[in-house]
């Protein structure tokens, strides 16, 4: 598989190892000629969309119109925004061979420096909102200089620097939630409140929706096409039969009323998507993104400066959990300790499932985001369907566990 494909060919959890700092990844070999058996990888990864599959055929029965309803299905979506944008933040770093603990810490850090620059600063919300990114990008930096620089285990190093972000956030909220005063005022009114940037009801143009949708489904047809090289008289074919697929897919969420449903948040989510899906797939420094993932000491002799590129990893992930943050202050108008840290979890359940959602093993961000969406209506159908709320993390540590699992058996050799 070619480093400009869809999936990274970094490694999953069995070639990552225990540590995550970056060792040197085997490929491991299977009994396909290309090292690989494609049976077994298809039937895995293709065993998890049946299942997600048959999880919600059971809602449609069990449910009926209590779940699946495109408002609700549009909210839950829109609701779950940082939690998605910060998956996003956790599969860059795996796609680069790196994890990064610290995500949440930061996101919360974001949160409070976006409506704490506001509020006892009196910046500008434009400036509050360039210093936030700014923040995670230095953050990131930090992460990237104590595991390239200082030679620190990746997880100690950003369980580290998310400890000391988090006691940072404390030290200056004293503990308590940090929102707008009758001295300071409100929040600009349209980065929180009614008819904001966190308002559901605040829908985009139908126009830019149904733009955004059309690059979506692009972005994905052209992955789907990759996925499945040949000769050209059939890829001129295949190429033909996916675009009458998009044209289809488009208009018939135009029809049914999906693109009316885009508020803000889901636009960011996608347009975020679209952006680091096409960073990763057409540029140099996503190729060597992928190639350290796949290889370091290959890519090291194959002249690409392996150091670098993780340093970068880190800065992309810690500015993408800054804007986490940032959503999360227009969503909620304030900010309070260690409210992103109930994400954490499911971003990197998100991530995993990437691996196993129509894939060989590896990460890939249209997957996480997929995956990420699939987990949120799993948990929320079950809510709906009468069971606790506090069930929620219960279940996100079962589908990690589940999706490590499958990811590790991808990636294991055979008759081992």
């Amino acid at each position: 598989m070619s480093i400009d494909e869809t999936e990274s060919p970094g490694t999953a959890v069995g070639e990552a190892g225990s540590s995550g700092d970056g060792a040197s990844a085997q490929p491991p070999p299977d009994a396909g000629p290309t090292g690989r058996n494609p049976w077994r990888e298809t039937g895995a990864s293709v065993a998890t969309v049946a299942a997600f599959g048959v999880v919600f055929l059971v809602y449609a029965l069990w449910l009926r119109g209590g779940f699946y309803d495109v408002t609700r299905l549009s909210f839950d979506v829109s609701r779950s925004a940082p939690q998605l944008v910060l998956a996003v933040a956790v599969a860059v770093c795996m796609c680069g061979h790196r994890f990064d603990l610290s995500v949440a810490a930061v996101a919360t850090a974001g949160c409070f420096l976006t409506v704490g620059a506001f509020i006892d600063a009196g910046l500008p919300m434009a400036a509050a909102l360039v210093l936030t990114l700014l923040m995670g990008a230095v953050a990131g930096l930090l992460n990237g200089i104590l595991v390239t620089r200082f030679r620190i285990n990746a997880f100690i190093a950003t369980l580290g620097t998310g400890g000391l972000i988090t006691g940072f956030t404390v030290v200056y909220s004293a503990g308590e939630v940090v929102g707008p005063t009758p001295g300071s005022g409100p929040l600009p009114g349209w980065f929180s409140g009614a008819g904001s940037l966190g308002d559901f009801q605040n829908k985009v143009p139908p126009a830019v929706s149904v733009l955004v949708t059309a690059a979506v489904v692009a972005a994905m047809l052209i992955s789907l096409d990759q996925r499945f090289p040949g000769p050209d008289a059939r890829r001129r074919i295949q190429g033909t039969v996916l675009g009458l697929v998009g044209v289809l897919l488009v208009g018939g969420a135009w029809a049914l009323g999906l693109t009316a449903e885009f508020d803000w948040m889901i636009v960011i989510i996608l347009v975020l998507t679209l952006l680091v899906w096409t960073v990763m797939k057409y540029t140099a420094i996503g190729h060597a993104i992928y190639a350290v993932g796949g290889n370091p000491s290959a890519a090291a002799f194959a002249g690409i400066r392996t150091d670098l590129i993780s340093a970068c990893l880190f800065v992309f992930s810690g500015t993408i959990a800054a804007l986490a943050g940032i959503l999360i202050a227009s969503q909620q108008g304030s900010a309070s300790p260690g409210v992103a840290d109930p994400l954490l979890l499911p971003a990197y359940a998100g991530a995993f499932l990437s691996t196993v959602i129509l894939s060989r093993g590896r990460f890939h961000i249209w997957g996480t985001v997929g995956g990420s969406i699939a987990l949120v209506y799993v948990t929320d159908g079950l809510v709906v369907g009468g069971v606790e709320y506090t069930w929620t993390q219960v279940i996100n540590g079962a589908v990690l566990i589940v999706a490590v699992a499958l990811s590790t058996f991808l990636q294991r050799r055979p008759g081992s």
